[in-house]
């Protein structure tokens, strides 16, 4: 499904090139000596059959904080769009030519202003045509499929800015999804097309975007406005209310659109209760609790709470209570089941304690817009060498959101296996986790098995897993790992079981101890990895084994493994695809060249460095192996003078804000604030 967006001229003059135009928040933020009325409106270009929601909001300044004024326009817009609530909608059936039209602002308190506002559209490029996946709150995922056959040597390139801002800034170059390379079995097909996701935007935020197409024979630039998701706003007075004897089940069977449900302080019986209700997007439902930890939904066994046929719902504030007790395998105590046997949209858990599960809000069906935000759930899973070195964690996933536009973040999670999943066999699209904290976590931080297209997972913060990523299979990508922290993972730092291709892994820090492979990390050759880039990674491994890694698996071409960083010195194994080597430096002399994907260098281990065994500010807190759980968040900086600091290589959307002439190799970058890690209590 596409999402909000539209697309502007292929080859066209850039929209507001003398940057008058406004950020996203310029409106009731401006401040009193701001006058009211418009800035420049972009030139917008858009595409017959390519829906279009533009907000008009963030270009006009100067209101009351609250009070945004009615937006107009004098004449109606291109056929297919309509103008409701400040927000151009609607999907463009007729080319039409360049015409300036008349926006027009009235706060009710001064003069109307207007300002023009030239629209045109075209007919579609026989290149790609350009689409936005579902909207996320600080990300634009991008789908470019190829609409003829081009070169492989074609390249896109992304710069975006907030509605107005004078100032382009570089987004990471889109990859190209090759169906030569995808495995069989994905759930939707994948299409030579262009793919890739914007990150580190703000919620509700509107954004100018403009991707080139550049190579041997195609040439074409295509530009866009489109907007973040912003997040639900807290809702007024509650309109429904109850108390613990009340009968809850009929309470939700009543709900409403525009509804505010408050539980009272208690403990709700919540065996077989069940969510079948929508709200709208304007009116959604809310159920909330007076307070987090005083408003209890319990379920000694089952689900606490399943979700149906559900729409434009926010449930929030509450504690989930489930048995308490690990179930092995069963998995049977689940703190939110979305039904497969319908479908979801836009539900929002937020500010929730979930304990005692074996699973926390788990989807096994398609589902879209969901949030899971700022809530701490709890697993039954103790770290112990009869959990984590079995299997009895396998079954046990912390927040699993297969589907499009899904978000999980902030979150806090602890006694899982699979902290945070898709799911086989459905379609899996613009699907980003990020900024979570996992403490413990017996199987895979995050479980990228099944994915499809833009997904991220960026700026965690790992303690005690098996393995921080897995992809098995990912379906063409593409799939970013950056900016994670991950301490004591007794697998390997990641598991490419498959023929896997499109994902990147850059500024991750990975601390290891003894685990169960011997190595730092070894991959056995389970399917060519193709089309991937693995850069400014610190991989530090305390185990005493004289082997670093062994990528056994053949492919690794096109590839970018540059700019990284490595302790101790080992064995470096590469046999399907260039050799095996006794030593760091001896791959780096012997392995043939091969493509890279985004960067420069044509060898592997370029520019990568190794490291002191006093690499960081402080010592690593692992123990003496793996079954030594490690209990506080530790930050890894790099100590003053390490050969890391300053010897990255700058990756457009990802280390920005560096300080000096490069960044710092890991997550830990010099002139980055660190992200808040996990749920705010």
């Amino acid at each position: 499904m596409g999402s909000a967006g539209l697309a502007l001229g292929c080859d066209g003059v850039d929209p507001a090139a003398d940057g008058s135009a406004p950020a996203p928040d310029a409106g009731g933020d401006a401040g009193p000596e701001v006058a009211f009325g418009w800035r420049e409106l972009p030139a917008v270009v858009f595409t017959v059959g390519v829906p279009v929601e533009l907000d008009l909001l963030p270009y006009v300044q100067g209101y009351p904080p609250g009070a945004p004024p009615a937006i107009a326009l004098e004449s109606s817009p291109p056929e297919g769009l309509t103008l409701e609530g400040g927000v151009l909608r609607g999907t463009p059936t007729v080319v039409a030519p360049a015409r300036d039209f008349v926006a027009t602002a009235d706060d009710g308190a001064t003069v109307a202003r207007s300002a023009p506002f030239s629209m045109e559209v075209r007919a579609p490029s026989d290149l790609a045509t350009l689409r936005f996946e579902v909207a996320t709150p600080e990300q634009l995922g991008l789908y470019l499929p190829l609409g003829r056959a081009v070169s492989l040597e074609t390249r896109a390139t992304v710069r975006y800015r907030a509605a107005g801002d004078p100032d382009w800034r570089e987004a990471h170059p889109l990859f190209r999804l090759n169906p030569e390379w995808v495995t069989d079995g994905a759930p939707e097909p994948v299409v030579d097309a262009f793919a890739g996701t914007i990150f580190d935007l703000a919620p509700g935020g509107t954004y100018e975007v403009e991707i080139t197409i550049e190579g041997p024979d195609a040439s074409e630039t295509f530009r866009a406005v489109s907007s973040t998701r912003p997040l639900p706003p807290e809702a007024g007075a509650p309109t429904r209310t109850a108390s613990p004897g009340d009968d809850l089940q009929a309470l939700f069977d009543a709900l409403a659109p525009g509804d505010v449900l408050e539980l009272a302080e208690g403990v709700y019986d919540a065996s077989g209760l069940h969510l079948e209700a929508s709200g709208t997007r304007e009116a959604p439902i809310v159920i909330r609790g007076a307070s987090r930890r005083g408003t209890t939904l319990s379920a000694p066994s089952g689900r606490v709470l399943q979700v149906l046929e559900a729409a434009h719902v926010i449930v929030e504030d509450l504690t989930l209570r489930g048995s308490g007790s690990d179930s092995g395998t069963a998995a049977s105590s689940v703190g939110v089941s979305f039904w497969n046997g319908a479908f979801q949209s836009h539900v929002t858990f937020r500010r929730l304690h979930v304990e005692g599960v074996d699973k926390g809000i788990i989807a096994s069906g398609p589902t879209e817009g969901v949030l899971v935000y700022e809530c701490a759930l709890e697993g039954n899973n103790p770290w112990t060498a009869e959990f984590v070195e079995s299997n009895l964690t396998w079954n046990d996933d912390g927040v699993r959101v297969p589907g499009q536009g899904n978000c999980v973040f902030q979150n806090t999670l602890t006694g899982f296996g699979d902290s945070l999943a898709v799911a086989s066999g459905i379609h899996s699209a613009a699907v980003y986790f990020y900024r979570n904290r996992i403490a413990r976590t017996g199987d895979d931080a995050c479980e990228g098995d099944y994915a499809t297209r833009n997904i991220g997972f960026y700026d965690n913060h790992v303690s005690n897993c098996a393995t921080l990523l897995s992809l098995d299979p990912l379906w063409g990508g593409p799939l970013y790992c950056f900016r994670n922290v991950c301490v004591n993972t007794f697998r390997g730092p990641f598991k490419l079981n498959a023929t896997n291709c499109g994902f990147a892994i850059y500024a991750n820090t990975i601390v290891r101890t003894d685990g169960r492979s011997g190595w730092a990390w070894a991959q056995p050759n389970n399917g060519a990895l193709r089309n991937w880039s693995y850069r400014n990674n610190v991989l530090y491994y305390q185990g005493d084994t004289g082997r670093l890694i062994a990528v056994e698996s053949s492919g690794c071409d096109p590839i970018d493994f540059t700019h990284n960083a490595f302790f101790d010195d080992g064995a470096v194994w590469w046999t399907s695809s260039g050799g095996s080597y006794g030593s760091f430096e001896e791959a780096r002399a012997g392995l043939p060249e091969t493509t890279p994907v985004f960067g420069a260098e044509t060898r592997r281990h370029a520019h990568d460095v190794l490291l002191p065994v006093d690499a960081f500010e402080t010592p690593t807190p692992l123990g003496p192996d793996h079954r030594t759980e490690v209990t506080a968040p530790w930050v890894p900086r790099l100590a003053a003078g390490s050969v890391a600091r300053g010897a990255g290589v700058a990756i457009p959307n990802v280390t920005d804000g560096f300080e000096g002439d490069a960044p710092d190799i890991g997550a830990v970058i010099t002139g980055r604030s660190l992200p808040r890690w996990g749920a705010a209590d």
